[in-house]
């Protein structure tokens, strides 16, 4: 996810730049070079922040496909064990 950043002196002198950028992407902005904030679109909170998730959906690689997964067959045949 691409994010852009910008001074807290920025953001006071043009709040309304600061939206606009907020709306295409997460908007990172530092104080004394430090991230201090995170301004992104209510739409963009909703879909990520707000609504609980499961296990599976906070695992899932949403880049993956959804093919089965096997894994191959592990033998003890060629395992020397010592009493």
């Amino acid at each position: 996810m691409k994010m852009s950043f910008m001074t807290g002196a920025a953001f006071n002198r043009n709040p309304s730049n600061a939206k606009k950028e907020a709306s295409a992407r997460p908007l990172l902005i530092t104080a004394r070079g430090e991230v201090a904030y995170v301004l992104v679109s209510y739409a963009e909170f909703q879909a990520n922040w707000t609504a609980p998730k499961t296990l599976f959906e906070a695992l899932r690689d949403p880049s993956g496909d959804e093919r089965e997964f096997e894994a191959a067959r592990l033998g003890f045949n060629n395992r020397i064990v010592e009493f």
